[in-house]
């Protein structure tokens, strides 16, 4: 029954989360994840080393050593989910072009995903055996399985999406103001009409944008009904159709710069 005990894969790293260090609050997060994963690593080799002597001795020594080490090591790993969860809840918070109500439901989610795995940690501690203990074991896997993993992508996805609409942000920003300077322009009597087409066309690039973050928020919706295995494979789908939604944005910063100059030479 040991021998089925499943290394979770964590997947911190399909996402970069650099900020300033300024940002103690997730700096301190992001440690303390990293401190809890490498214990978890060393207390998984622990575990491997004593499970394969159990089953290869199948003595008591070897049953209590296998026990306690079975212990440290779903502990270690309950505590590496939760300072995870933790980490993104740091980093949706920062994240811009969110609504506070989305953060908000994200991080009620994830707060209550951390104190799941918390209580659970604690809950380890009364098992009374080794098939106890691994019994109480697979029900975090099959938490993970089932529910943690889905928010984890989820939350990956909205960090995403929320820096996206940022980005949009600012470029709408910059085509109100060229709007009005247009108008001023024209207003003294001056031809606009080239640099009111190309305005067009970066305005066709934002709605192309639009279409591709509504695509991509789609595509992650299928997580809620994808397999386990099949999970991070949605995901990156998602995630490629955002790198599509980011070229029309890049486009469309492109255009208002030749816009930009265009005025100026004109001027």
């Amino acid at each position: 029954m040991i021998k089925k005990l499943a290394l979770i894969i964590f997947i911190i790293f399909l996402l970069p989360l650099s900020v300033g260090a300024e940002d103690f609050n997730f700096n301190r997060a992001s440690s303390d994840y990293l401190y809890n994963f490498d214990l978890y690593r060393q207390a998984h080799q622990e575990y491997i080393s004593a499970r394969d002597s159990f089953l290869q001795y199948k003595t008591l020594t070897s049953k209590t050593n296998a026990f306690q080490k079975t212990l440290k090591m779903t502990q270690a790993r309950d505590e590496t989910v939760r300072t995870y969860l933790i980490v993104l809840r740091m980093k949706l918070e920062e994240t811009l072009g969110l609504s506070l109500s989305e953060k908000n439901v994200f991080s009620l989610r994830l707060d209550n995903e951390a104190t799941w795995f918390s209580n659970h940690k604690e809950e380890l501690s009364s098992a009374g055996s080794l098939e106890d203990l691994v019994e109480l074991a697979h029900k975090a896997e099959e938490r993970y399985q089932q529910q943690t993993e889905v928010l984890i992508y989820q939350t990956l996805h909205k960090i995403l999406v929320g820096k996206e609409n940022n980005l949009a942000e600012k470029i709408n920003k910059q085509i109100t103001a060229l709007k009005e300077k247009l108008r001023e322009i024209k207003e003294k009597g001056e031809d606009v009409s080239l640099q009111e087409r190309w305005l067009l066309e970066t305005e066709n690039r934002l709605r192309r944008f639009e279409e591709k973050i509504s695509d991509s928020v789609k595509k992650i919706e299928e997580l809620e009904k994808s397999v386990f295995r099949d999970r991070r494979q949605t995901y990156q789908e998602a995630q490629l159709i955002l790198e599509e939604a980011h070229q029309y944005l890049k486009e469309a910063n492109r255009y208002l710069k030749e816009i930009v100059r265009k005025i100026k030479t004109g001027e």
